[in-house]
C-alpha cells in the first residue's frame, strides 16, 4: 500500500430546478455521472457497451465507470477506481412515491456529496469535475414536473469542489464561485499518514459505524445482522483493498499472511450489534429494472486483544468503502472506539474523525 493514495473530493451543489432522488442517493449521482461522461467524452457512441469498443484501452470513460481487464483474477471487471460519499439521511425532502422513498430538493438548496479517486485515477481527476458539470445541463435523478409543465430530471450548479484530508485535517479549494480556473487536488490520503495514528490499546472497545449499506457474502449468502462477525467483514476488506492497490498502484500484494490475518479475525469478539438490514433498490436505465442494493445499516461494537494486524486496515476501508456496490455508494464506513466513538449525527461528508482511548 505504500504507492496506494486516495484523493477525497467534496462536491457543494446548489439546485436550481426541483429534483428528487431514489432513496439511496448514491445510485443517482453514479449514474447520472456515468451518463454525463459517455455524452461528454465517448468517442464511439456505437458501441452498445465498453467491452465490445476497440478504443476501450484508452477510454477514461471506461476506466473511470466501466473497467475492464481480461487478465485480472478476478474476471474481466475489475473494482471501479472511485467511490461515492453520497449525502447522509437527513439530506433533502422524504416523499412516498408508491412503496417507494424518495428525497426532494427545492431550488436554493445545497446538495452535498463526496468522490473519492484512487492512485492513478486522480489523472483523469479534469474528466470528472467536466462530467458533473454536466449535472446543469443534463440533470440528475427521477423525472419530475417542472414550473414549465414539462417532466425532465432536476438540475443543479457546482458552488464549490474541495479536495480533503480527514487524517490530517487538511482542506484545499478545488473550485470556488467565480473561480475560472480548477486547481489539482494535492491533499492525498497515504499510507505512511494511516500508519501514523496509534493504534487502540489491548482489549479496546472499536465501533464500526455503517453510514450507508454494507453489502456483505459469506459462503453464498448475504450477511444479515444477527449473522455479523468481524472476520468476513474482514475478508472483504482485505480483498477490497488489494484490488485497488494492485490494479491503480501497482502493488501486486499488499497482505503478507492473509490467511493468518483471517484467521486472527476470527477471534475478534462482538460486544455490542447494533446493526438493522435497510432495503434499498437500485434502477438501471440501461437495463430498465431495479437491483436490490440492501445492506447493513448502525453500528457495531468489537473488542480484540491486538488490534495492530487488523487497525490500519480498518482505517484505510473508511476511504475506499467495503462490500458490493461501492461504486454508488454502499459499504461506507467510520470507526471509533467504545462510547468515545462517532455518534451518528456526527457523521458527515467532511469529516471522518477517529477517536480511541
Amino acid at each position: 500500500m505504500l504507492s496506494f493514495t486516495a484523493h477525497r473530493l467534496h462536491f457543494i451543489a446548489e439546485v436550481r430546478t426541483p429534483m428528487e432522488l431514489n432513496e439511496h442517493q448514491g445510485s443517482a449521482i453514479r449514474g447520472a455521472l456515468f451518463h454525463a461522461l459517455r455524452n461528454r467524452f465517448c468517442a464511439n457512441r456505437e458501441a452498445q457497451e465498453c467491452a465490445l469498443c476497440p478504443l476501450v484501452a484508452a477510454c477514461p470513460v471506461a476506466f473511470l465507470v466501466s473497467t475492464l481487464r481480461p487478465e485480472s483474477r478476478r474476471g474481466r471487471d475489475i473494482p471501479r477506481p472511485f467511490t461515492l460519499q453520497p449525502p447522509l439521511p437527513g439530506s433533502g425532502h422524504p416523499v412516498r412515491r408508491g412503496d417507494r422513498l424518495a428525497f426532494r430538493y427545492e431550488p436554493g438548496e445545497r446538495l452535498e456529496f463526496g468522490l473519492t479517486l484512487y492512485a492513478r485515477a486522480l489523472q483523469l481527476f479534469p474528466y470528472v469535475v467536466l462530467a458533473v458539470s454536466e449535472f446543469e445541463r443534463g440533470g440528475i435523478g427521477r423525472r419530475t414536473e417542472q414550473a414549465d409543465g414539462c417532466w425532465r430530471r432536476g438540475t443543479l450548479t457546482i458552488r464549490e469542489i474541495w479536495a480533503e484530508n480527514p487524517l490530517t485535517g487538511e482542506r484545499q479549494p478545488v473550485l470556488r464561485a467565480g473561480d475560472r480556473m480548477v486547481q489539482v487536488p494535492d491533499v492525498p490520503i497515504t499510507h505512511a499518514q494511516v500508519v501514523a495514528v496509534p493504534v487502540p490499546p489491548p482489549g479496546a472497545v472499536v465501533t464500526l459505524h455503517f453510514r450507508t449499506p454494507v453489502r456483505l457474502v459469506e459462503e453464498g449468502a448475504l450477511v444479515k445482522p444477527h449473522r455479523f462477525t468481524f472476520r468476513p467483514f474482514f475478508q472483504r476488506l482485505m480483498e477490497r483493498l488489494e484490488a485497488l492497490s494492485g490494479h491503480y498502484a501497482d502493488t501486486p500484494r499488499v497482505f503478507d499472511d492473509p490467511k493468518g490475518l483471517i484467521a486472527a479475525a476470527g477471534q475478534v469478539e462482538v460486544v455490542e450489534n447494533r446493526l438493522r438490514w435497510e432495503e434499498v433498490w437500485s434502477y438501471s436505465t440501461r437495463r430498465r429494472d431495479e437491483s436490490p442494493i440492501s445492506g447493513l445499516l448502525g453500528s457495531v461494537s468489537l473488542r480484540a486483544g491486538d488490534w495492530t494486524p487488523f487497525w490500519p486496515w480498518l482505517l484505510w476501508g473508511q476511504f475506499t468503502h467495503v462490500g458490493k456496490d461501492a461504486v454508488k455508494g454502499n459499504g461506507w464506513y467510520g470507526v471509533g472506539s467504545g462510547e468515545w466513538g462517532m455518534k451518528p449525527e456526527q457523521l458527515t461528508i467532511g469529516e471522518i474523525g477517529i477517536h480511541y482511548i
